[in-house]
């Protein structure tokens, strides 16, 4: 099968390792061999299935478990295929059902803890083979400390293909076929990840955006039913809140597009017709619209803001947080109110009431001198985006991102369970200052610059020693669900960089403010009459969330 390779330089580098060395491992299917790393002194197994090819009579359905077993050896060196997705360079199949394990190469006295990443990209675009998500550098941390952990990453399905909304999907049981890709493979790591070495009951799911929504689905997901798949969750920029949840009929349209896109408008089957289109052609017939996830009354039976409120939702610790100008997304001129009416109204399809953006409206005054970007504090407005853009941005993290976090935090404290929450305050080396603390900035740095974002040394040294703070968190958390505890391999600098982090306390919230100069607790307080307004559970069905 044709597969992406690692493409960090130090991990390509092992490729060439002595063969003698490769690493085996016999899960319930069969025996895998991976690679050993020689300048991690790690094992990586790479590209294994866990699930069918979703393919021909498959497409579209949830993902069925594989049924076979093989005897001998089968390489596991080279990451899978991308999942289909547009506007990439991945080598893209609908064969991309596949999960990769790296593992420190030192074997401990007993099971390690498990910390497994989930993608985002909107549940449209993303990848497992992507550089900057390579999991051998937060391994190397955890190695350092001496608490060594075994890091997983997983493919699911996207856009069309994970998340198609038609009837016919609906009445034979395979909506949200993308989400239950996820749920499969936290099974398949449940049932495996003891051969190698790790502890299936002490794993921690971890996201980003879309990937931190997904796990936030799962919190939620069968009315809240525990299954064991992890017990912690680390949620970066996501929750409940993003990826709009549509009503079946607003796809409409777009199937209809779909369908007679690829001449099965008018068969008596169309979803027979639909698995029976090549692969190439159903790519070829780019979508009207982002596909989302549906309330289907199985995996979902209820927006979270319903599930919430009957207390149906698996009770976890969780690490959360959000950038500081999360809103950036919002795109367009905006100089009036009408303009931040129309864009607010209109942005990611959200059902929100005219009433309800008026009272935004009124909630979030026009205060250029404490929106964002925040690090700006002249009261400066950029004529180019428009002289109401800061405030509508701050409106617009609010509701993609903050209040959602919030919401999350307080739930789960209420509910008697640890929570420690951040804000991300670092803008990269290289960013302009008009883009702020945005979106997906904080990666790098939660993956410890595998991707060599972070600035040259030794100018940008203060950024690398960020990252390694919040890898040791990442890994105290694995450890000991709490990223205070970070044992004896934590050095002085790495104390330093990371003050005591607080857990979340409803009497005096706080988040832990993660910045390369420093980092310090604040209070939990900031636009809190507009996130108290967002949180109400009649705003947040407006949020379609």
């Amino acid at each position: 099968m044709a597969a992406v390779v690692l493409s960090n330089a130090s991990v390509v580098s092992s490729l060439a390792s002595n063969i003698s060395q490769a690493p085996t491992v016999k899960t319930i299917n069969g025996t895998y061999e991976g690679l050993y790393l020689p300048d991690w002194d790690q094992d990586a197994f790479l590209g294994m299935p866990y699930a069918q090819p979703p393919g021909g009579d498959l497409r579209y359905l949830w993902p069925v478990s594989i049924n076979e077993s093989f005897d001998g050896g089968s390489k596991a060196t080279q990451y899978g295929y991308s999942c289909m997705q547009y506007g990439s360079t991945f080598n893209l199949s609908e064969d991309c059902l596949t999960i990769n394990v790296v593992r420190p190469s030192v074997r401990s006295t007993g099971p390690l803890p498990v910390l497994v990443w989930v993608y985002g990209g909107g549940l449209y675009a993303g990848s497992t083979a992507d550089p900057q998500y390579n999991l051998s550098a937060i391994v190397q941390v955890s190695q350092d400390l001496g608490q060594p952990v075994i890091a997983v990453s997983i493919n699911y399905r996207l856009g069309q293909w994970g998340f198609l909304q038609t009837a016919q999907l609906l009445a034979e049981g395979s909506s949200n076929a993308g989400l239950l890709d996820q749920r499969l493979a936290f099974h398949w790591i449940r049932e495996n990840i003891a051969a190698f070495g790790g502890d299936p009951d002490r794993v921690v799911a971890w996201g980003e955006s879309a990937g931190a929504q997904s796990i936030a689905y799962h919190l939620f997901a069968y009315d809240g039913r525990d299954d064991k798949l992890f017990r912690g969750a680390i949620l970066e920029s996501g929750g409940p809140t993003g990826a709009q949840v549509e009503s079946l009929s607003w796809y409409n349209s777009a199937v209809e597009n779909l369908t007679r896109t690829v001449d099965c408008w008018g068969a008596s089957d169309q979803l027979a017709c639909l698995r029976e289109v090549d692969q190439d052609t159903l790519f070829a017939a780019h979508p009207s619209v982002v596909w989302n996830p549906l309330l289907d009354g199985d995996f979902l039976t209820g927006y979270p803001s319903q599930l919430m409120q009957e207390g149906k939702y698996v009770k976890v610790p969780l690490l959360i947080g959000a950038n500081t100008d999360e809103g950036f997304a919002i795109s367009g001129t905006l100089n009036t109110e009408e303009d931040i009416f129309h864009s607010i109204f209109t942005w990611r399809s959200y059902a929100l009431t005219p009433p309800t953006v008026r009272k935004l409206l009124e909630l979030y005054p026009d205060d250029p001198c404490h929106e964002p970007p925040h690090a700006i504090t002249n009261c400066t407005r950029n004529a180019a985006k428009g002289l109401m853009w800061r405030r509508a941005t701050a409106i617009g993290a609010d509701l993609v991102m903050i209040s959602g976090r919030r919401r999350m935090a307080e739930l789960y404290t209420a509910a008697g369970v640890p929570v420690y929450s951040y804000r991300f305050d670092q803008r990269p080396w290289n960013g302009a200052e008009w883009d702020g603390v945005k979106h997906f900035v904080n990666v790098a740095y939660s993956f410890q610059n595998i991707s060599g974002l972070l600035g040259p040394s030794p100018q940008y040294d203060s950024h690398i020693r960020l990252a390694r703070a919040i890898g040791t968190a990442y890994v105290a958390f694995v450890n000991h669900l709490d990223p205070n505890e970070a044992g004896p391999g934590r050095n002085s600098t790495d104390a330093e960089a990371m003050p005591y982090w607080p857990v979340y306390d409803l009497d005096k919230p706080t988040n832990i403010v993660l910045n390369a100069t420093e980092n310090w607790v604040e209070a939990d307080t900031w636009r809190k009459e507009g996130i108290e307004f967002m949180m109400r559970p009649e705003v947040a069905k407006e949020l379609l969330s």
